[in-house]
């Protein structure tokens, strides 16, 4: 039996709080209201950069905090930057130089901004894009035809650089190649056909970690949830680990407790098994 009064949730949002058809369900919505007015700091944790949040979870009441871009950067509720890791120039100029010769469709996040190759953006789905996530991927902010020169351009901004390929053999490569001559990147992914490169020490789990350092929680008082394997290092080390049901093994591997899949508002259950862990102040796991 351990004390667990639960003080921050930290929830991903594609694939977790948002439904496979990218809404907002409103036993979610409410639920996220419910563990705001008890008192808990609801904190969105996602992949996307601020710039392509979902305005109708952002503009929650009380929803005080995001961390972005994987962890990269953390904002306040006005949409501030208050903390930022980029990745560094040298790293940057290593991947371009390590990926030469690999026709590779790029995206980078530039200060809360989605910037895409423009043939993924001409037809996502081509390139593995889920119909519901179609708009999202075309509201991206540039669309750009040489998108290796922008990332050089931008070597000294980037929060984030993704890698978008349907061939599993050529991401396994592509990793290995990294891994084997880089040293300064996170690297992870939000789902099965991206392969996403941060700063080493741009995750959720550090993201978390600075925002309980901001609000003096303790990290024994965080939950964190998620589905994909950007989510397990922080799941992994919250007080309260979570999963959907429909996590990756990941995911499901690192979590204390499983709730049902995003499209059967496992968030909502989450909530709910939270609140009743306050008014306890004791659960079994």
């Amino acid at each position: 039996m351990k004390s667990k009064e639960i003080k921050l949730i930290a929830l991903d949002l594609d694939g977790t709080v948002l439904t496979d058809s990218n809404t907002l369900s409103d036993r979610v919505k409410r639920s996220l209201e419910k563990a705001i007015a008890s008192g808990i700091e609801v904190v969105a944790a996602s992949g996307r950069p601020y710039g392509s949040m979902p305005k109708n979870v952002l503009e929650i009441e009380g929803l005080n905090y995001s961390i972005t871009s994987n962890g990269a950067v953390v904002h306040d509720k006005s949409g501030r930057r208050i903390h930022s890791t980029p990745v560094s120039e040298n790293d940057v100029i290593s991947l371009l130089k390590i990926t030469e010769g690999h026709d590779l469709i790029f995206e980078a996040y530039v200060d809360g901004l989605t910037y895409t190759d423009s043939r993924y953006t001409a037809n996502p789905l081509k390139y593995g894009c889920s119909e519901a996530y179609v708009d999202y991927v075309k509201a991206s902010h540039g669309h750009i035809d040489d998108m290796r020169n922008f990332i050089y351009t931008h070597r000294k901004e980037l929060d984030s650089i993704e890698i978008v390929c349907t061939d599993a053999e050529k991401r396994a490569q592509i990793r290995q190649l990294v891994r084997d001559n880089t040293s300064g990147f996170y690297i992870t992914s939000s789902s099965e056909n991206f392969i996403e490169f941060m700063d080493k020490s741009a995750t959720k789990s550090s993201g978390v970690e600075w925002l309980c350092s901001h609000l003096g929680v303790e990290k024994k008082h965080t939950c964190a949830c998620g589905n994909a394997d950007n989510d397990a290092d922080m799941i992994e080390q919250a007080g309260l680990g979570a999963a959907v049901e429909n996590a990756s093994r990941l995911c499901l591997d690192c979590a204390d407790i499983i709730v049902p899949s995003n499209n059967s508002d496992g968030v909502a259950r989450l909530i709910e098994i939270i609140i009743d862990i306050n008014k306890q102040d004791s659960f079994l796991i």
